[in-house]
């Protein structure tokens, strides 16, 4: 294990927390004087790089919210579409085979063109559901049709639930692969933003070293004052690490022998 973990390893979180702890240590420095160009210029970048990881960090959180929002809207739009499918794919299976009717043949006919190979594309992913499902909507609506569908007495209306489930679930579908793809974004831009971070802390972590002035303890207790925020969240990993090493290898080592009574 390294002695001083690499600040890459801090969370997004803690990598803005410190962004943030930087910035009002410098500006607190840059207030009390002399003016230091070459380190002031970090205070604007450090507060610009805690703006972006906080907004990848919240935005991150609620589009994996929103996806999950969507993905819930779209199971339940989707159950509509089943329903409804079902409930005509159904009807006109038992009216095809009625013993008695004038219309079991056409609509024996009818049901093998609206649904040629069963009930069973219901379990279809969502988007190939759908499309099956518009082609069935497709035949239930042709007009060479409409004379079964009155004979059989087939709601008209379940004909137009059906197809405003289809939209519905069409446009749940979309905005579920919207939100994931916002999520994407985050994680992908958060990255980027993480990677800046820690070559702008590199760089002012070495500018800091400079200022080192032999024999001038105030500049030392000023520049440990300066880097503090970074140096104990690195100090605080590398315990936490150390613990969590310690308590593994307690876990696998060979309980001690029992003493004999």
């Amino acid at each position: 294990m390294a002695n001083h973990p690499s600040p890459a390893k801090l969370s997004r979180v803690e990598k803005a927390t410190i962004s943030r702890k930087l910035y009002h240590e410098l500006v607190e420095r840059a207030q009390l004087g002399p003016a230091e160009p070459a380190l002031d210029i970090f205070i604007p970048q450090l507060d610009a790089i805690a703006v972006r990881l906080d907004a990848h960090v919240f935005g991150k959180k609620a589009a994996h919210a929103a996806l999950a929002a969507h993905a819930d809207k779209a199971e339940i739009v989707d159950d509509e579409v089943d329903t409804w499918g079902r409930h005509i794919g159904s009807f006109l299976d038992i009216a095809g085979r009625r013993r008695h009717s004038a219309f079991a043949s056409a609509a024996r006919a009818l049901h093998a063109a609206a649904f040629p190979a069963g009930l069973g594309f219901l379990d279809d992913r969502i988007p190939d559901e759908n499309t099956r499902m518009r082609g069935t909507l497709t035949v239930l609506r042709a007009p060479e049709h409409a004379a079964t569908l009155v004979g059989i007495k087939l709601p008209p209306e379940w004909i137009d639930f059906l197809e405003a489930a289809l939209d519905a679930s069409d446009q749940a579908y979309a905005e579920r692969v919207a939100a994931r793809g916002t999520q994407g974004e985050h994680v992908h831009k958060g990255r980027n933003a993480e990677a800046e971070w820690v070559h702008l802390v590199g760089r002012l972590t070495k500018y800091v070293e400079s200022r080192e002035i032999p024999g001038d303890v105030e500049r030392e207790v000023e520049n440990r004052a300066l880097l503090a925020p970074l140096n104990d969240a690195i100090a605080h990993a590398k315990a936490v690490a150390a613990g969590r090493a310690t308590r593994r290898k307690k876990a696998v080592e060979p309980a001690g022998e029992v003493p004999a009574a």
